[in-house]
């Protein structure tokens, strides 16, 4: 039989690009989804304010690994942080008794208007035990990422949000105002998931979450992450 060197690299040209499809569409079919679930918040009351949080779910077919969730804050300056002196010392955040670590209260910021840098792309961390700052979900599974709380005890209110660090060390307290940016929930094996959201605070000092999803423009965008 007699094979041409244009047949055979035909062949092996078709194989190669047959095999590459292939894995694509198994790849897709077989990927993890991850999906911010954006409508009807509620926040988790507290004694002194409430907690903010975004329902995570996998509806997928393979475990969406290694997930980190992150937040940018829209127009957020040193002039909107909350003075140390003015903080609440029964901000009552989680007290992480079972670890067995001393922590000051109030809490130290990590962002502070003596140390102020813009809040873009900065870690959160997952409402499970510990407050981990990276999980693996598995299809079918939810998981719940901690945004904020918004603190208020007397003529005292502020949003507090947690680091990578869970609720051990916050990473800022920002003064009572309009509150909007977007959270990016990041798997090591898949792209990431963006959702929009906005904090209102209301004449009655209570305050309301909304989140939804970018609009079509985000999508040919040159930068989707900010």
């Amino acid at each position: 039989m007699d094979f041409s060197f244009e047949s055979v690299f035909s062949s092996f040209i078709s194989l190669t690009i047959g095999t590459l499809i292939g894995s694509e569409v198994t790849r897709y079919f077989y990927k993890p989804r991850v999906i911010v679930k954006y409508k009807n918040l509620a926040p988790l009351d507290d004694i002194n304010g409430v907690y903010w949080s975004l329902q995570i779910e996998n509806y997928g077919r393979t475990v969406a690994k290694q997930c980190v969730a992150v937040v940018t804050l829209y127009d957020v300056s040193a002039t909107d942080l909350v003075n140390t002196e003015d903080v609440d010392a029964l901000e009552n955040l989680p007290q992480y008794r079972n670890e067995n670590i001393d922590i000051e209260t109030p809490r130290k910021q990590i962002v502070s208007k003596d140390h102020f840098r813009p809040l873009t792309r900065v870690s959160l961390c997952w409402a499970k035990l510990g407050n981990p700052d990276m999980i693996d979900i598995n299809p079918g599974i939810s998981q719940v990422v901690d945004l904020c709380k918004f603190h208020k005890n007397g003529d005292k209110s502020y949003f507090i949000f947690p680091s990578e660090d869970g609720w051990r060390r916050i990473r800022v307290r920002i003064i009572p105002r309009q509150i909007r940016g977007h959270i990016l929930i990041c798997p090591s094996n898949e792209f990431p998931t963006r959702v929009n959201f906005e904090i209102m605070v209301s004449d009655n000092g209570e305050s309301q979450m909304t989140a939804k999803k970018p609009g079509m423009l985000y999508k040919i965008r040159k930068n989707k992450f900010d």
